[in-house]
């Protein structure tokens, strides 16, 4: 479900992994006046409601749980009369990449209770990047989280980008910044993005894991066109 923003007269259309969290919580504090509660020693209690959530006994408190701000696939939110439409990508390799270092690992598999169904199939709890690739569709087929962070671009953004009024890329958020301070007419309070946990695993790839990782993601290169070039981040992986 895209985000409809009044304050901005603009829907924003999320990826995982891409920022998008930051975007909605801003998005959220402009529409309602208020800070989405869900930073610091807040963010702890939440998890812990989110959890009571999940199993029917609170309201969630997770920003991509409240109703308006889900991530769902890309037809189910139409664009008002006189809004404006953009998204925010970032380099198909890279976002695989950040969604293994930040969601694929032993830790946020038992926080999910996932441990048991990893292990029954075989696979490592804390994979290398390389074991990742090997085992991309085994740890998708299994496990919620990497299948949320790693959904193609076209679930999030249907089959062409010329939907959208504006197409931004990570890479230059400047460019989306002053866009949105445009809209909103003072400084768009962006905030910093969440931080990435601590990775000490190895995240160099074979030339067959690059091969297979840029087979993974080729549908998304081409979906973006002239945005990003898939030889250059060949070059990128291989260095």
């Amino acid at each position: 479900m895209a985000v409809v923003s009044q304050a901005l007269n603009l829907v924003y259309f999320d990826i995982t992994k891409v920022g998008s969290s930051t975007l909605k919580e801003t998005l959220w504090e402009l529409d309602h006046g208020t800070p989405f509660k869900g930073r610091g020693i807040v963010r702890i209690g939440n998890n812990l409601r989110w959890r009571l959530a999940r199993a029917k006994l609170a309201a969630p408190r997770n920003i991509h749980e409240q109703d308006g701000y889900r991530t769902q696939k890309f037809g189910l939110t139409e664009v008002p009369d006189g809004y404006a439409s953009f998204t925010l990508t970032r380099d198909p390799a890279a976002r695989i990449k950040s969604a293994w270092r930040d969601k694929i690992h032993g830790n946020q598999f038992r926080w999910r209770g996932e441990e048991m169904d990893i292990e029954n199939e075989g696979l490592p709890m804390n994979p290398d990047f390389g074991e990742f690739i090997d085992h991309f569709y085994d740890y998708r087929a299994v496990s919620r989280p990497v299948r949320v962070h790693t959904t193609p671009y076209s679930w999030h953004l249907g089959e062409d980008i010329v939907f959208f009024d504006r197409v931004f890329k990570i890479e230059e958020i400047g460019e989306m910044t002053k866009f949105l301070s445009e809209r909103l007419r003072r400084p768009f309070p962006m905030r910093h993005e969440n931080r990435s946990v601590v990775n000490l695993r190895e995240d160099r790839l074979t030339a067959r894991q690059i091969d297979r990782l840029l087979q993974i993601t080729e549908p998304d290169y081409v979906l973006l066109g002239d945005m990003y070039d898939i030889g250059a981040a060949q070059e990128m992986l291989a260095a």
